[in-house]
């Protein structure tokens, strides 16, 4: 993925809504005064703020925005002559005006770099697993995109992406599923749809009601949004997280909550998954350190599938565990897990292919 460089002489003027985009792409902010040549590399696009900017920044960014077309986007003031001048000058012909909303500068970050939320599917699967990934990837982008920029939630499309999912499940099986979101480039959709396809295969098996099982996969599909709000420099981090980066990433789950409450027609279970599935029956979970019965059956069961999903599935910096090593794992959990439901969940998985990622060869 394309890393943005985004340099400023000024950031406390840096428009806000811009600053989100850490949480969409790979991000760094530098000040014009720590700023050289050697930042810049060939998987770099760099976003030049010129508002502010002096002619001793302009000498130095002028051999690298010369170079290419399209390694360079200016944020300007898009009525100030003079900016759109420099920016001329500099050869940077992509612009996108300071007052312009998220999804104006989403857009225009696509047409240079491509959709990073579409998924680039293996060879080989069934039309409808390609077809239903392609749409969930499509709803979790416009649902991501609508959180940061403040916009109503599709939910009515993520409801009728659930629907979609249970019925490419039931064609196609989950080992399908799984293989084919795997594949996608972003870590936050592979996992939100593999809890997804696990949460409805397993609610399916459990013999729950079909309303229920898409009530689940609406859950698994808004589990994580509240991670829209964290920097993917984050969430993506190979090493150990600082304990503030951990303070962060244990606030999702507010994030999540904040963001979903203020929609009437979001379920109060879907929210309760969103807020509690990091939650343990022992009371050593977060948000709120729940304990036993204050949590609720639903979020049990998404906690299961969401431990299992991240064990299983695979990244940059770390393997994935075969479905018997989690769920060994899992077991030594505890009394942090509903025993029975990781029973149930145990006896699934091992007496079928559910949880199995066919590898393309190579």
């Amino acid at each position: 993925m394309t890393r943005i460089l985004a340099v400023s002489e000024n950031w406390n003027s840096f428009p806000k809504q811009f600053a989100k985009l850490a949480t969409l792409y790979p991000v760094k902010y530098l000040p014009f005064s720590k700023f050289t040549l050697e930042d810049v590399t060939e998987d770099t696009l760099l976003l030049v703020d010129f508002q502010d900017i002096r002619p001793e920044h302009l000498k130095v960014l002028k051999p690298l925005t010369k170079a290419s077309e399209n390694a360079s986007l200016g944020l300007l003031d898009i009525r100030s002559r003079q900016q759109v001048l420099q920016a001329r000058e500099l050869g940077v012909f992509h612009l996108v005006d300071r007052e312009d909303k998220l999804p104006n500068l989403l857009m225009k970050l696509r047409g240079m770099l491509g959709d990073y939320s579409k998924p680039k599917l293996p060879a080989g699967l069934p039309e409808t697993t390609a077809r239903t990934v392609v749409s969930t990837s499509a709803a979790l982008d416009q649902m991501s995109v609508a959180a940061l920029s403040g916009a109503p939630l599709p939910m009515r499309m993520l409801a009728g992406t659930a629907k979609d999912i249970s019925a490419s499940l039931v064609t196609d099986g989950i080992d399908n599923w799984l293989t084919a979101v795997q594949s996608h480039h972003s870590h936050t959709y592979c996992h939100t749809m593999m809890v997804t396809g696990h949460a409805i295969s397993f609610s399916h098996a459990l013999g729950l009601p079909r309303q229920e099982q898409y009530l689940m996969g609406l859950g698994g599909l808004v589990h994580d949004l509240g991670k829209v709000k964290i920097p993917l420099s984050i969430l993506d981090k190979p090493g150990k997280l600082t304990d503030h980066e951990r303070e962060l990433v244990n606030r999702h789950p507010l994030y999540s909550q904040e963001i979903l409450k203020s929609r009437n027609e979001v379920p109060g279970q879907v929210i309760d998954m969103a807020l509690s599935h990091h939650e343990f029956l022992d009371g050593t979970g977060y948000p709120e350190g729940l304990r036993g019965d204050r949590i609720p059956k639903r979020v049990r069961l998404l906690t299961i599938v969401d431990i299992f999903s991240a064990l299983t599935e695979k990244r940059a910096y770390k393997d994935s565990f075969p479905p018997s090593k989690a769920l060994a794992i899992m077991a030594d959990m505890g009394g942090k897990l509903d025993a029975g439901l990781l029973r149930q969940f145990r006896s699934l998985v091992l007496n079928s292919d559910f949880g199995r990622i066919r590898r393309p060869a190579g």
